[in-house]
């Protein structure tokens, strides 16, 4: 066996049970040793293939757990409003989510990411929400909200969507101001919220949403796990 080659037959024989349904989306891999036992490899070159199939989006490590076959990519067109579970429901997958009230914060300008939407002195809540999908960590988002103009909103997100909470309860249809799109290193704290490695990568997306007259309601920072997101925009002409 060819030292540079002897990754390659773990990495063939994951991506061979993943295609043949032995392994399912979210199913935990055999151990790191119990891996090199069956293969008669050392814990270096099972490593490397690990790592090789997790740069390919196809397994994921979470910390002090082990490593998983990857979740199926939730597709998601980030120019629309997004409703978390009836998109999900849409593609025949399950998701719940999270939520945990912050309180009221008041804007001050300074690194608080809330400064970038909003003006110096305004209120707002700071809401935190995890995402799952099948049962597996795959978003984390930090929301401030506008708290004079919608007050006692963060309970009412525990079990509706954001956006169709503002529909529904305060009459208002956000308009999406500002949409930014990062491929990054996922921080340290998503990573603590998502129980996955330091360094993983992720895909971060900040939205801006105002009402009609302009005013901005939302100030929104998603950060996706790489591998459980694929972004699709349609071209109208």
């Amino acid at each position: 066996m060819q030292k540079n080659n002897s990754y390659q037959i773990l990495r063939q024989l994951i991506l061979k049970r993943i295609k043949a349904g032995e392994l399912l989306p979210g199913d935990k891999l055999p151990s790191e040793r119990e891996l090199c036992c069956e293969l008669s490899l050392n814990r270096n070159t099972v490593r490397h293939a690990l790592l090789m199939l997790q740069r390919e989006g196809k397994v994921f490590r979470l910390e002090r757990k082990g490593w998983y076959a990857s979740t199926i990519r939730l597709i998601y067109n980030p120019v629309d409003h997004v409703n978390f579970a009836r998109l999900a429901a849409s593609q025949g997958l399950k998701a719940h989510w999270t939520t945990e009230d912050n309180g009221v914060h008041i804007v001050d300008q300074g690194p608080d990411v809330a400064g970038e939407g909003f003006s110096k002195g305004e209120s707002v809540y700071k809401m935190e929400n995890t995402y799952f999908l099948e049962n597996q960590k795959v978003a984390y988002t930090l929301t401030y909200l506008n708290a004079e103009q919608l007050p006692g909103i963060v309970p009412k997100t525990i079990d509706r969507a954001m956006t169709q909470v503002i529909e529904d309860d305060y009459g208002i249809t956000l308009e999406q101001r500002n949409l930014l799109i990062r491929p990054l290193l996922l921080p340290r704290e998503v990573t603590v919220f998502l129980n996955i490695s330091l360094g993983s990568p992720g895909i971060y997306l900040r939205r801006i949403k105002t009402d009609k007259q302009g005013r901005v309601l939302t100030v929104e920072h998603e950060y996706w796990r790489f591998d459980a997101i694929e972004l699709r925009v349609d071209v109208r002409g």
